[in-house]
């Protein structure tokens, strides 16, 4: 299980770098990362996870060990936290930490094999947003009742 850890560490003059440790996302990160996960597998509240045990998310939820207890170190500083995954297949899911304001922050990504690096997924957005149009649009009501109206509407025309 490889998972990465967004977490800042770093101090200057002794200080400590920003109120919340870890990286923000922005909005055009945003659309990349929600084309690549498309999907919001689970969404927990602050007071939810500094009430259980890191245990439960791995057993509710399936999430590994150790992202699990980056979730937990980040909980405090984070009033919800959403985890992003693909549809049907567990590829490099990540956990996004959001303040009040609606800001998000990069707290960590895992998967089973060698994740993929942001800039990858970054330079081929375009498939993905391409993949979840497609995937939306056959799974849309409206799609295949509009397509059933217009082939009776030519079928009707042919017919005359």
């Amino acid at each position: 299980m490889f998972v990465e850890n967004y977490r800042l560490e770093s101090m200057i003059g002794g200080q400590a770098q920003p109120v919340i440790p870890y990286p923000k996302i922005s909005d055009e990160d945003w659309q990349t990362w929600k084309a690549f996960l498309p999907v919001k597998s689970v969404l927990l509240y602050k007071k939810v996870l500094l009430h259980n045990s890191k245990n439960f998310l791995y057993t509710a939820y399936g999430i590994p060990p150790d992202a699990c207890h980056e979730i937990v170190r980040g909980a405090g500083h984070f009033e919800e936290i959403e985890v992003w995954g693909k549809r049907q297949i567990r590829k490099d899911p990540i956990a996004v930490g959001i303040i009040g304001n609606g800001e998000r922050y990069l707290i960590c990504c895992w998967g089973v094999d060698k994740l993929i690096p942001f800039e990858k997924i970054k330079s081929r957005s375009w498939v993905y947003h391409i993949e979840n149009f497609g995937v939306l649009l056959f799974t849309s009501e409206k799609f295949w009742l509009s397509t059933a109206a217009a082939t009776l509407v030519a079928l009707t025309y042919i017919g005359m």
